[in-house]
């Protein structure tokens, strides 16, 4: 079962005004989780993070035309409840963890593998252990 974010996006409910309506909420919050994760700390950094990966966001979004401006990522997340928002996020989550076994690698080592050095230094350190490569974030995004 692939649990992606668009299937978190189906458990929470619209609360903007149909006639308001410009993008679709899947893509709002789509856009916003991978740019954070990617290190976005502002809605001007999801916004540029969303025109950098276009291409990447027009593969996954079929009716994308074009990103979301900041302040449409402001406005969104301004009349979302963060509690309920944190629920079902916190859900989407658990079912991740359940699903995927070991680490969850969001730095691309799966797809380059780590190098000799980083199992040497992590093999070395004994307080941390070696953990191998795990699945690449984008499998869920």
């Amino acid at each position: 079962m692939k649990i992606g974010i668009i299937d978190l996006c189906k458990q929470i409910e619209d609360p903007r005004m149909n006639r308001k309506k410009v993008h679709k909420m899947e893509t709002i919050i789509y856009i916003s989780i991978a740019a954070v994760i990617c290190g976005a700390q502002s809605w001007n950094e999801i916004e540029e993070f969303g025109n950098a990966k276009i291409a990447f966001f027009k593969s996954r979004i079929p009716d994308l035309e074009f990103i979301p401006s900041h302040d449409t990522f402001n406005r969104f997340f301004s009349i979302i409840k963060p509690e309920y928002f944190e629920l079902i996020f916190r859900n989407w989550v658990k079912q991740v963890c359940q699903e995927v076994k070991g680490v969850v690698a969001i730095d691309g080592k799966l797809m380059r593998g780590p190098s000799q050095c980083d199992i040497l230094r992590e093999k070395k350190d004994s307080n941390y252990g070696w953990f191998p490569p795990g699945l690449p974030l984008m499998e869920f995004l």
